[in-house]
């Protein structure tokens, strides 16, 4: 398993304050690392101490390859800790307008998955619960041998 070095604290603080200070600007965690987003698109975010920004134009020149995997769309700068802050800001500024400009994603429905993920921990933190709960027995259906032999009105056949 890949393991990744953590986002040096002044590098996320670097970027953070390069964020464009639009109302639409999403502030998340991407694998563990920080990462923006504008209308459910993300336009920038940071991997280990590399920069990594939605730009088309640019994608061609500083591919962003993570785990061998290529992300199309996007520019990973490797000289993110030297970046000066206007530098950082201006790119992350191209990036924002560029992602704002795109349809926006619809939301995944979390509440479902949430309320599933609670009920599983639920039974796991107190397997005594769940081994108290009654289990279903399957009635046989109406052309089963056993459900034959016990209809009212019939008689089982004798010999």
């Amino acid at each position: 398993m890949t393991t990744w070095k953590k986002v040096p604290a002044d590098l996320a603080a670097a970027f953070d304050a390069a964020l464009p200070s639009a109302v639409d600007v999403e502030r998340r965690k991407m694998f563990g690392c920080p990462a923006a987003f504008v209308n459910g698109n993300l336009f920038a975010g940071l991997h280990e101490d590399r920069l990594m920004i939605r730009l088309p134009a640019e994608a061609a020149a500083r591919p962003c390859v993570l785990l061998g995997r290529t992300m199309r769309e996007y520019a990973l700068f490797a000289d993110a800790p030297e970046m000066a802050p206007r530098d950082m800001a201006g790119w992350i500024r191209r990036a924002y307008d560029f992602t704002r400009a795109l349809p926006a994603k619809a939301a995944k429905p979390r509440a479902a998955a949430g309320a599933a993920a609670a009920a599983a921990a639920a039974a796991k933190a107190s397997p005594e619960k769940a081994a108290t709960k009654p289990a279903t027995a399957k009635r046989p259906t109406a052309n089963h041998p056993a459900a034959k032999a016990t209809r009212p009105g019939k008689r089982t056949p004798t010999r």
